[in-house]
């Protein structure tokens, strides 16, 4: 029981540093795009919601925050509006209704599940409401456009980046949130896809913690106690790595049981440095939130030759040899 203790306290500590990055995000003014034109002159003032799977998550904070500063330089109302603690469908379609009846010029959303979002997001577009999705996608073709990470690839380079920390050799395990979610569900396919190359490794499957921290933590304890030979385990977002953290300090095998995550939050990038995490795949929200504003901003003043369904945004392995690298800051979420 104690060691769970111990594995519930950087749980806690996690979870207080996600609620001071919310506070210092909303104090803080996010820095002018000091090389872009003069704001174009229009004669309308546009009005874009944002709905992100999580209002309080570090990605999603510093997705609004590229947002914001690209709304600033055009001079158009961005309105936040989603769930502070709850990743889910049930969670989100409230928002959705919400923003259908303000009727605003674009909605920008990272929709929690890419089948049950179908059909608010249909009544949105319905409704004559232009809707671009940012990070998840939904199953349906009908958004404007859809701006995000290549999560194959990132899967891919997860599992090189386990499979070179566990020297090749061992059991490896990935802890995931459920079935459903675009992002973590392709990570899963390109890590499975590329650690089939390696002959000397094994694959023990995908665990659900339904983005519950002490879920994922028990998840880990159990396979470690199950499985002596498991030598690597890939967290396919942040929660499920603060949980996979813990489960290996509960059972005595930090550093020996190896860690790589998806993510570049404040407590993974402080774990990173501590050499409890052996790389962090990081995406690039600010680029996302940038990016989404501009091209709403695009269809909304009829400036809308030449837009595609989908646009990528970059991934990096980040490790302690690069994380300190200035040219990487820009990956770390916000709180850095």
């Amino acid at each position: 029981m104690a060691h769970i203790n111990v594995a519930l306290m950087v749980v806690t500590h996690g979870i207080r540093i996600a609620a001071a990055v919310l506070l210092s995000s909303l104090i803080a003014a996010s820095p002018a795009a000091a090389q872009r034109a003069e704001r174009p002159h229009q004669q309308k003032t546009y009005t874009f919601d944002l709905i992100p799977g999580i209002t309080t998550n570090p990605f999603y904070v510093t997705l609004f925050r590229g947002a914001k500063d690209e709304a600033r330089v055009l001079g158009v109302k961005l309105v936040s509006l989603g769930a502070p603690d709850a990743f889910s469908a049930s969670a989100q379609t409230p928002y959705v209704d919400l923003a259908i009846a303000q009727h605003p010029d674009a909605i920008l959303i990272a929709p929690t599940d890419e089948t049950a979002m179908v059909a608010p997001l249909r009544r949105a577009v319905r409704a004559g409401i232009p809707v671009i999705t940012v990070d998840t996608s939904i199953s349906a073709p009908f958004a404007l456009t859809h701006i995000g990470s290549r999560n194959v690839q990132g899967g891919a380079l997860a599992a090189r980046a386990l499979v070179q920390a566990i020297h090749g050799r061992g059991a490896v395990l990935s802890i995931s949130v459920r079935p459903g979610i675009s992002t973590t569900d392709r990570r899963e396919r390109g890590f499975v896809r590329e650690l089939g190359r390696y002959r000397n490794t094994r694959y023990l499957g995908t665990f659900y913690d339904d983005d519950v921290v002490s879920r994922a933590v028990h998840i880990t304890i159990k396979q470690l106690a199950r499985h002596s030979t498991v030598a690597g385990i890939f967290a396919l977002n942040a929660l499920s790595g603060v949980g996979a953290i813990g489960g290996v300090t509960a059972a005595h095998k930090a550093r020996q049981v190896r860690l790589v995550e998806f993510g570049a939050e404040p407590l993974q990038v402080y774990t990173l440095r501590q050499g409890i995490v052996d790389a962090l795949i990081a995406e690039d929200p600010l680029a996302m939130g940038n990016l989404g504003i501009r091209l709403a901003y695009r269809w909304a003043t009829g400036h809308r030759t030449g837009i595609t369904k989908d646009y990528f945004t970059r991934e990096i392995v980040l490790t302690r040899a690069n994380v300190d690298n200035p040219r990487f800051k820009r990956f770390l979420y916000a709180g850095h």
